[in-house]
């Protein structure tokens, strides 16, 4: 091959084509501008390493889990728990505190601390996951989200509780 043609590898399952440069050819780059009419210019072939979509990272979920789901039913008890603090609050305010919203409460902590021992080794994060979905569900019942996080934290901080509790 002289200086003066410019070699064009064509799409796959054509063959080389050599072209006559019209101009001395003082560079690689310019043979390659010289190039066949078929060939794609230069930018067209170029490696692109970026990736066509860029990951995006996971926005906090506003809707409910399906129902039949595992986190949908911790995400119950998680809201069933902080509604049982909520009226414990008004009955402490309003007099005493009734044996049966006591024992209430503690059946539902006591079922949350049975979930989280079940399901403890599947989700390492089931503190963060029972807090979303706790005030998810806190929030369709027509809590402000204010209300249903703190919420929801009060009951996984009693649960914290019983948890270090029972390790000991």
């Amino acid at each position: 091959m002289g200086d003066n043609e410019a070699v064009c590898n064509a799409q796959k399952g054509r063959l080389r084509v050599l072209v006559p440069s019209l101009w001395p050819v003082q560079s690689i780059s310019a043979r390659l501008t010289n190039a066949h009419p078929d060939c794609p210019p230069l930018r067209e072939r170029a490696v692109n390493l970026t990736p066509a979509t860029v990951p995006l990272a996971p926005s906090p979920s506003t809707a409910t889990a399906p129902t039949n789901t595992i986190e949908y039913r911790v995400g119950a008890i998680v809201a069933a728990a902080g509604m049982a603090i909520v009226e414990a609050l008004d009955e402490r305010q309003h007099g005493a505190l009734s044996p049966r919203t006591k024992m209430r409460g503690g059946d539902l902590i006591c079922e949350l601390f049975r979930w989280r021992k079940f399901l403890i080794a599947d989700y390492p994060t089931f503190d963060a996951m029972a807090r979303e979905h706790g005030a998810v569900v806190l929030r369709a019942a027509g809590l402000s989200p204010v209300t249903a996080d703190l919420l929801a934290s009060e009951v996984l901080d009693l649960l914290g509780k019983v948890v270090r509790t029972a390790l000991n």
